[in-house]
């Protein structure tokens, strides 16, 4: 009952994280990348505040707020670098390649957490490194080189590997915070620490879109690119 939990855990997490690496490509696109991720960082905190209510405040150690600046920092470089990643590359390269994270998740667990994985669990791992791999080489039809020269020459796939050097103490950290308090708080004060760090930041360099954050109207889903516009100099068609 406990693996099928997991499992469903699990499985939920992926999908919303690829939802919401397809709204930060949309709202990259339409903005920028840091009013982006301060958006991301600052709308999950009334949910995420719902959640203490219910579970309650723990008590608190000093610890715990040295894990939560960590966890803020490493958190917020790393969704700065995804952001930047999702506005110069592909959706799907990007979502790939990121998952080399989860490598580096197993050398950090094993460090600071002392966890060993299992054989299954090092065999996902490496399925996922093969994944990557592959999309690379599909994608860039050259050599088998191709994929480390391009981690060098293109300029999304830089930062979605800086996203994945940084994700992965983050989560790390969140745990360590959980660990310590409640899965709850964790949340919440990660990612409040999170808001504050990514605010002055988004009013330097993104304060000329707050103003489109209470614009009514429904979202548009069509991705596709808007078709040039017609020289005003050109007679209208006819009929």
């Amino acid at each position: 009952m406990r693996g099928m939990v997991w499992f469903a855990l699990s499985l939920g997490s992926a999908l919303f994280q690829v939802l919401r690496n397809m709204v930060m490509k949309r709202l990259g696109h339409a903005l920028d990348e840091t009013i982006n991720v301060w958006g991301r960082f600052t709308f999950i905190l009334p949910f995420a505040a719902l959640g203490v209510w219910v579970d309650g405040v723990p008590r608190l150690g000093p610890a715990t707020w040295w894990y939560c600046l960590l966890f803020g920092v490493s958190q917020l470089v790393g969704t700065q670098c995804l952001a930047l990643a999702l506005k110069h590359a592909e959706i799907s390269l990007v979502t790939a390649l990121w998952k080399l994270s989860v490598l580096l998740l197993v050398v950090w667990g094993f460090l600071f957490l002392g966890e060993r994985p299992t054989v299954w669990g090092v065999a996902g791992v490496l399925v996922c490194v093969a994944g990557v791999y592959l999309i690379n080489v599909s994608r860039a039809r050259i050599s088998v080189w191709a994929p480390l020269v391009s981690l060098i020459r293109d300029p999304g796939q830089r930062y979605t590997l800086a996203a994945a050097l940084f994700y992965a103490p983050s989560v790390v950290f969140i745990k360590k915070i959980a660990l310590l308090s409640k899965p709850s708080f964790a949340v919440l004060s990660g990612y409040a620490v999170c808001a504050a760090l990514v605010t002055p930041l988004a009013l330097y360099r993104s304060r000329r879109h707050f103003g489109q954050i209470g614009r009514t109207g429904s979202p548009s889903w069509d991705w596709a690119p808007s078709p040039p516009s017609r020289p005003s100099s050109e007679p209208p068609p006819t009929r």
